[in-house]
């Protein structure tokens, strides 16, 4: 296989006849897939800037390449963002993403990539688009996309930017009922099992999402969000969805590492704070429940967030390892 045509498939430059190709190529063999890794991994070094980097350790290419000769994509790729992290010259990535957060699972067919509470973690995909996972989240990926499609799948939430190619869609598929069809876009997804609703925010491009259950199809546009309701069991057709424009800002906070109430009911901050600090919540006094918060936090720990909520609402609340009690003040 000529080395042109695989980085020409790498660079997502390639044509679907050629992506075909390759993707045959591929699975012929071991070997071809290490050398297919071992060109990927030389890629991604090459995109790094090498003005950031100390002149004496700007030749560390051996060692990608090294690293590349026994790993499989996915995990090759999350291997050299660990070794980037890990140094000291590089704090930029290191801010950037959270790999060491990151549980990865592989299987000979895919990678399944876990994103601990609070965390804030960056997977690259085997196009070079990028999934930032929010805390609590999982990411499935295949260790290769087939020619026809970028098929992935989310149970979570995650902020996706998708490199276009016109004739090889992205579909994100979740258990919540719920199909993403993207050509090339930026947009947040949150679909969290314990969610009664599929959220999407477009930052740009287009994006269609499909009931699986009845077929139907939704346009979504730029700087829009629409929240779809699970379809229950019983139901033949979901409720249709809600459309409104979106506030950017405050649905993609998290990406920034902020976590953001704005008039939030008591049953959404518990489950943000439950996904956010790896905390079981549990509400002593039904009434609670009635109750909202506005505040924005970025560091704080959950000890401060409780004591914030106690000011502001009156509430008492004890912890006890994992475990956290709210209910009203005793008078």
């Amino acid at each position: 296989m000529d080395d042109k045509l695989l980085r020409r498939y790498i660079m997502d430059k390639a044509g679907k006849a050629e992506r075909r190709q390759v993707v045959s190529w591929i699975n012929e063999s071991h070997e071809n897939l290490e050398r297919f890794a071992s060109l990927r991994a030389k890629y991604v070094f090459e995109c790094m800037p090498n003005s950031i980097l100390p002149e004496k350790q700007r030749n560390f290419g051996p060692i990608v390449m090294a690293i590349a000769a026994v790993l499989v994509l996915p995990l090759l790729v999350c291997s050299i963002w660990l070794f980037i992290s890990r140094n000291k010259a590089l704090d930029m990535y290191a801010d950037a993403s959270s790999e060491l957060e990151l549980v990865l699972n592989q299987t000979e067919g895919s990678a399944t990539y876990t994103s601990n509470p609070g965390t804030n973690s960056l997977v690259v995909l085997p196009d070079s688009s990028t999934v930032r996972l929010n805390g609590s989240s999982t990411l499935t990926v295949p260790l290769r996309f087939t020619a026809d499609a970028r098929e992935i799948y989310l149970s979570g939430e995650g902020y996706f930017d998708v490199r276009h190619h016109e004739d090889w869609p992205m579909i994100v598929h979740t258990s919540k009922g719920y199909d993403i069809r993207v050509l090339g876009t930026t947009f947040d997804l949150s679909a969290y099992e314990n969610d009664e609703k599929v959220t999407l925010t477009l930052i740009e491009g287009k994006v269609v999402v499909k009931d699986v259950k009845s077929g139907k199809e939704h346009v979504v546009r730029p700087l829009e969000v629409i929240k779809m309701d699970v379809p229950k069991e019983t139901e033949a057709v979901a409720a249709a969805p809600e459309i409104a424009h979106a506030d950017i800002q405050k649905s993609t906070a998290w990406v920034n590492g902020e976590l953001v109430f704005d008039n939030t009911p008591m049953p959404e901050i518990v489950k943000q704070l439950e996904r956010w600090y790896g905390v079981n919540i549990h509400i002593l006094d039904e009434e609670v429940l009635s109750y909202r918060l506005t505040a924005t936090f970025t560091t704080e720990s959950i000890t401060r967030v409780l004591d914030l909520i106690r000011f502001s609402s009156m509430l008492q609340y004890d912890i006890n390892g994992k475990e956290v009690y709210i209910r009203k003040e005793r008078r």
